[in-house]
C-alpha cells in the first residue's frame, strides 16, 4: 500500500486511538484492543504485519477513511476555499479511528475532560487498559475493579467519574455500532458529566462518522480568523441537544456544531483536526512540523506499556 505521505506520528498524536499504541523505531505497535500486536510502518510503502492486517484496519488506523479530495466535491464557497487549503498544506495529517475499540475511544475521550491529554489521559487510559486482558470479555465487575484501582493510584475526579458512569458508558459503546450517530449522541449525552465534545469526539474517533467534530476552542479559534464565525454563533448546549434534535433546535442558526455539519459536511472533523494540529504546534503546513520534537514527545506519553 503506497501511503508514504503520511505522517502516522502526527495523525495519531492528535487521535484518541493513541493510548492503545506504542512506538517502536519507524513503527507503531497496537498494543490494546483489536489487532493487539500488529505493526504498522510507514517509510516509503506503508506496511502491516501482524493478524489484523487489512485494508480497512489500515485505512482506519491511518486515516485513509476520509477520502479528503473526494469529500471536497461536496463543498462550495468560502468552506471549500478553506478545506482546499486545509488538505493541500495538511497531506499529511488525517484522522485516525477504530470502529473496532468502541469501549477504548469512549474511555479515552470520557478521560480527556478538563485535563492535558498527553500528559494525563493516555498516562490513565494505558493503565486501565493494561488492568484488562481483554475488555470485551471481562465482566463489569472486573472492569469497575481496574477503574478503581487507577483511581487509588492517580487520583484524579475524572476517574472517580468514570467509575460512577462505567455502567452507562459498556451499554453505549455495546450498541453503538448497531444505531445511528444521532441515537449514540443523544444516548452519550443523557450520563452525567458527559457533553457535546466528548459525545462528537467519540462518534468521530470510533470511525461512526466522519462528519461530526467536537467544537472545542481550537476549532471556535481557526473559524474566526478563517472569517466563517461570527459573535452570535454559540457553542454547542448540552441542554438543547438532549432536548431537541438539530433541525428543531432553537438555536440552530447559531449553533457551531449545527452550522460546521452543514458547513464541511464530510470533511468537517478532518476540518478540526487540522485547526487542533495549528493551534497546538502552532504549524500552518505539514512542513513546520519538527518531526523530532514530536517523536520526542511522542515518547514521552507512549511508554511505560
Amino acid at each position: 500500500m503506497t501511503a508514504s505521505y503520511i505522517n502516522l506520528d502526527l495523525t495519531l498524536y492528535v487521535s484518541f486511538s493513541l493510548p492503545m499504541f506504542k512506538k517502536d523505531g519507524d513503527c507503531w505497535v497496537k498494543v490494546y484492543g483489536y489487532g493487539a500486536g500488529t505493526r504498522v510502518c510507514v517509510n516509503k510503502n506503508l506496511k502491516c504485519h501482524g493478524n489484523a492486517c487489512s485494508n480497512q484496519f489500515l485505512n482506519y488506523i491511518t486515516g485513509l477513511w476520509i477520502d479528503k479530495e473526494r469529500k471536497l466535491e461536496e463543498l462550495d464557497g468560502l468552506a471549500r476555499e478553506v478545506a482546499e487549503e486545509l488538505v493541500k498544506e495538511f497531506y499529511c495529517l488525517s484522522v485516525s479511528a477504530s470502529p473496532w475499540d468502541t469501549f477504548e475511544i469512549l474511555t479515552s475521550t470520557f478521560l480527556s475532560r478538563n485535563t492535558d491529554f498527553h500528559k494525563n489521559t493516555v498516562k490513565w487510559v494505558k493503565a486501565f487498559l493494561r488492568k484488562l486482558a481483554d475488555p470485551k470479555r471481562a465482566s463489569v465487575n472486573q472492569v469497575t475493579q481496574a477503574a478503581v484501582s487507577v483511581y487509588r493510584e492517580f487520583g484524579s475526579y475524572q476517574l472517580l467519574q468514570f467509575i460512577e458512569v462505567l455502567n452507562n458508558l459498556l451499554a453505549i459503546t455495546h450498541i453503538a455500532p448497531t444505531v445511528t450517530p444521532d441515537t449514540t449522541r443523544r444516548s452519550l449525552l443523557k450520563v452525567k458529566y458527559l457533553g457535546p465534545k466528548v459525545a462528537d469526539s467519540f462518534i468521530l474517533h470510533s470511525g461512526l462518522d466522519m462528519s461530526r467534530a467536537p467544537v472545542d476552542v481550537h476549532y471556535m479559534r481557526f473559524l474566526k480568523r478563517s472569517g466563517l464565525l461570527d459573535n452570535e454563533h454559540i457553542q454547542p448546549r448540552k441542554s438543547y441537544c438532549i432536548t431537541y434534535d438539530c433541525s428543531t433546535c432553537p438555536a440552530l442558526q447559531r449553533c457551531v456544531y449545527a452550522y460546521t455539519t452543514r458547513l464541511f459536511k464530510s470533511l468537517n472533523g478532518f476540518t478540526q483536526t487540522a485547526a487542533y494540529v495549528m493551534d497546538k504546534l502552532q504549524v500552518r503546513r505539514c512542513e513546520d512540523v519538527d518531526r523530532s520534537k514530536l517523536k520526542t514527545q511522542l515518547g514521552a506519553v507512549v511508554t511505560n506499556f
